[in-house]
């Protein structure tokens, strides 16, 4: 059982959580869109999705457990068909992300639902790149790309959405990931595809430990060799997998909201968050749809102080500790991290912590 801290949230504090420069490390592009800008899309596309007003997509958000958001998800993802739908939402997204002081951030594409109905995934990529570039032109938020491959399509098609990710490693295409439903269909099969993954010069990450159980975690880090977690925390069931973690210094992106709305855990003061962290566990702290769980950056990092107790050197770390974990090259990684160290340094002088 979660023994979460309970903290004021004073205004010194929350004006540091909102001024704190900040990563992003677990972002679906896809969860991102406004219900205006996915209604208008549908309506350009002339695709019918099941919401025919802001109010009803609203209501569609309501879920109930993990198995309903993956349904809703896929559905109205059937709105975006070409590249001018990514740039559009891409650019939006990068806003967003401004206006939460994010300065960086790793987003992912789901690309198995555009393959499988036919959809160019260069146009998807190339579309995305497009409008990530002119929202870092006029935002300065840098951003790169993984492909987040849903498990349930099977190992087949992710070889063939593999070697699309590999010829668009130039547009910013970093990582790769798979996710979907990780209680029918566990990480051991894909362990081929993550090694040509990795020889190919991209990244892994995997959804892990979200709805599954520790079992999951554990064919993640050992069998695919990922080298951060979506979620994670299921780790907390069982303390070898917490010392392994610790010692391989993998990182868990944590989202807390996101675990609330879809049942993976049931109710804020449950979650683990504390514990993984007291554990000595790597964290970063993300919003993972925002849109869809009715969350942002700066929320998150407002629950972690309210519901879980953390206070500004704690925040600090795990921020300083999300930019270590970018799958940035190690030289632009190193001018991040000055760069984040002296404005938070900057920020806390100002603020008086």
């Amino acid at each position: 059982m979660a023994t979460n801290t309970q903290r004021a949230l004073t205004p010194e504090l929350d004006d540091f959580i909102v001024r704190m420069p900040k990563v992003e490390l677990h972002l679906h592009l896809e969860g991102s869109i406004s219900p205006r800008a996915l209604l208008e899309i549908a309506q350009r596309n002339d695709v019918d999705i099941p919401a025919r007003d802001e109010a009803g997509v609203a209501q569609l958000f309501k879920y109930r457990n993990f198995s309903e958001f993956l349904a809703v998800f896929m559905a109205l993802a059937r709105a975006l068909r070409y590249g001018r739908d990514f740039e559009q939402i891409a650019y939006e997204l990068g806003e967003y992300l401004h206006g939460q002081h994010v300065r960086y951030a790793e987003i992912m594409l789901s690309p198995a639902l555009y393959h499988r109905r036919g959809i160019d995934l260069s146009e998807v990529v190339q579309g995305t790149a497009a409008g990530l570039a002119r929202a870092e032109h006029d935002f300065g938020v840098r951003t790169r790309l993984a492909f987040d491959f849903g498990r349930q399509f099977g190992v087949d098609l992710a070889w063939q959405i593999l070697d699309v990710a590999i010829q668009h490693m130039r547009y910013g295409l970093v990582a790769w990931s798979i996710g979907g439903d990780e209680v029918n269909f566990p990480p051991e099969p894909y362990a081929e595809v993550f090694a040509a993954a990795r020889r190919a010069g991209l990244r892994t990450m995997a959804h892990a430990g979200e709805v599954g159980g520790a079992q999951s975690v554990w064919g993640a880090v050992d069998v695919l060799g990922a080298e951060r977690l979506g979620h994670g925390i299921r780790s907390i069931d069982d303390p070898k997998l917490i010392t392994h973690l610790r010692e391989r210094r993998i990182v868990l992106d944590i989202c807390p909201t996101s675990n609330v709305r879809t049942g993976a855990v049931s109710a804020i003061e449950m979650h683990p968050l504390r514990q993984l962290y007291d554990a000595g566990v790597l964290l970063s702290i993300n919003s993972d749809d925002p849109i869809f769980f009715a969350t942002t950056m700066i929320d998150e990092y407002r629950l972690a102080a309210q519901a879980f107790g953390f206070g500004i050197d704690e925040l600090t770390n795990v921020m300083l500790d999300s930019v270590h974990s970018t799958f940035l090259p190690i030289d632009e990684k190193r001018v991040l991290v000055d760069q984040f160290e002296r404005e938070i340094a900057a920020l806390r002088a100002e603020l008086g912590f």
